[in-house]
């Protein structure tokens, strides 16, 4: 269908100046000249053949024919606003991923690599809600989410990310000159633990065949993110998850004090829904993350050619406090 209408730009101002009544105000609101308001109207009563605005000394008020027309034009541009609202906030839905990740996860591994995701797609907009636990499955919250106990069934998409691996980890300054901790010597250090990681303490020192640590000198933080900070500054021994602090690691950040190497059966996924189209923002994401944790793990897999791997048992609640840590 073919429209046979006047200048858009023309109308906008004649609905601006009868809604107003002032042609100044018209034009403060447009961000033009009073005069090229004017002019807009002048043109609209020559396609008309009508006046549509009469003249006073206090502003501008519409004739009757006009003030009807002025509401199918003020329903018409609202009606305008409302539909390319609705448009612009759908592409930027498009284009929004709501991610719900852990916080040690967060903040040792994908916070320092954002940058680069950015520099890739800097068209979409990541919205990252931090937890210390799982996500609730059933709760519409989120487009991806990360756990180490994966929801069951068919409704979502579980892509794996890494393997955990743990080990004690300090920096090179705290071994002062010690090329490295014998076990019996371990039971003296310092320990640096958060209260989520308390049940993997006993099972860790136990295979590490460190004795008598039940009364270790300890002290306790809120996360295992802070746990690494101190570490870092040479507080303590932490316990390390060796995919998150990789870069520590090669970087001379801290360092494995002991030649072992725990490996435990859990690995982590990316989850998604199955029951919602994924759009290229979500396949986006999810295939640069695979990307970097797989390169990652193959260079955290180097650096480990070199040490003991032993599997690590743990109870239920020492693999769940494990699953939720990162």
């Amino acid at each position: 269908m073919r429209y046979r209408l006047p200048s858009l730009n023309a109308l906008r101002a004649l609905e601006a100046a009868g809604r107003r009544g002032s042609l100044s105000a018209a034009a403060k609101e447009l961000g033009v000249s009073v005069g090229a308001v004017s002019r807009h109207i002048t043109l609209l009563e020559g396609h008309f053949g009508r006046t549509l605005l009469r003249r006073q000394t206090s502003g501008v008020e519409p004739t009757p024919d006009c003030a009807a027309y002025l509401l199918s034009l003020g329903r018409a541009f609202e009606e305008i606003d409302i539909a390319s609202h609705r448009l612009a906030t759908e592409r930027q839905q498009d284009n929004r991923l709501r991610l719900r990740f852990y916080s040690t996860f967060t903040t040792e591994w994908l916070s320092g690599r954002l940058a680069g995701f950015r520099s890739l797609h800097p068209e979409i907009h990541l919205d990252l809600s931090l937890s210390i636990k799982d996500a609730e499955w059933r709760d519409d919250d989120f487009d991806m989410a990360l756990t180490g106990r994966p929801p069951l069934g068919d409704d979502f998409r579980c892509d794996a990310l890494f393997e955990t691996y743990l080990a004690l980890v300090c920096s090179p300054a705290f071994l002062d000159g010690r090329d490295r901790i014998a076990p019996e010597d371990i039971r003296r250090e310092i320990l640096l633990i958060s209260p989520r990681e308390a049940e993997l303490w006993p099972p860790l020192l136990e295979a590490l065949r460190v004795p008598d640590h039940d009364n270790q000198q300890r002290i306790v933080f809120d996360s295992l993110s802070m746990t690494y900070q101190a570490a870092r500054r040479g507080a303590g021994l932490a316990m390390g998850n060796l995919f998150l602090i990789a870069d520590d690691l090669r970087e001379g950040r801290l360092t494995i004090p002991m030649d072992h190497i725990l490996a435990v059966r859990l690995p982590h996924y990316v989850v998604t829904r199955r029951g919602r189209p994924d759009g290229p923002a979500l396949n986006a994401f999810r295939h640069w993350l695979l990307e970097s944790t797989h390169e990652a793990a193959a260079h955290l897999d180097e650096f480990m050619k070199c040490r003991t791997i032993q599997t690590l048992p743990l109870g239920r609640g020492a693999s769940q406090a494990l699953a939720t840590e990162v």
